[in-house]
């Protein structure tokens, strides 16, 4: 017959209580961290599907910026944006940057998608977690 036998757990259940309320100041450099991981990510694919226009002298691929962390119910949550407009066509309207970063990576008639935001983000989901989760460790690390 085997036998099971486990040691330690009240000292494992005191770690895990020392770190369970992580602190808005150390998820909000977590997710500015993986934030700017994950814009440079997509500025890479951007680039490897052609996204960039080389008639335009301030591109979307160039105003691709995070934007302030916020907390909520799960932690929190940072969103990066395509930031600004700029004028097109005959007409002369301005078009914002999201919506030219939303056409590339959708498509429309006549234009096929090049799913740039999705693939630079899926391609480095590793990257972007770890550079959140070095972080986080270091904050532990700390505690002990």
């Amino acid at each position: 017959m085997a036998s099971f036998s486990v040691s330690g757990m009240d000292e494992l259940q005191k770690a895990f209580g020392r770190i369970e309320n992580i602190p808005w100041s150390v998820t909000e450099k977590a997710l500015n961290k993986m934030a700017d991981v994950a814009a440079q990510s997509v500025k890479d694919e951007g680039e490897r599907m052609g996204v960039r226009d080389p008639e335009s002298s301030v591109h979307i691929l160039d105003v691709i910026k995070p934007v302030k962390a916020k907390q909520d119910d799960d932690g929190g949550h940072q969103d990066i944006t395509f930031s600004g407009s700029r004028t097109r066509g005959k007409n002369g309207k301005a078009t914002r940057n999201a919506e030219i970063a939303f056409i590339n990576e959708y498509g429309k008639t006549g234009q096929p998608a090049r799913p740039f935001i999705g693939t630079g983000m899926t391609r480095n989901e590793s990257a972007i977690a770890d550079s959140g989760a070095d972080v986080i460790g270091d904050w532990i690390e700390m505690k002990f």
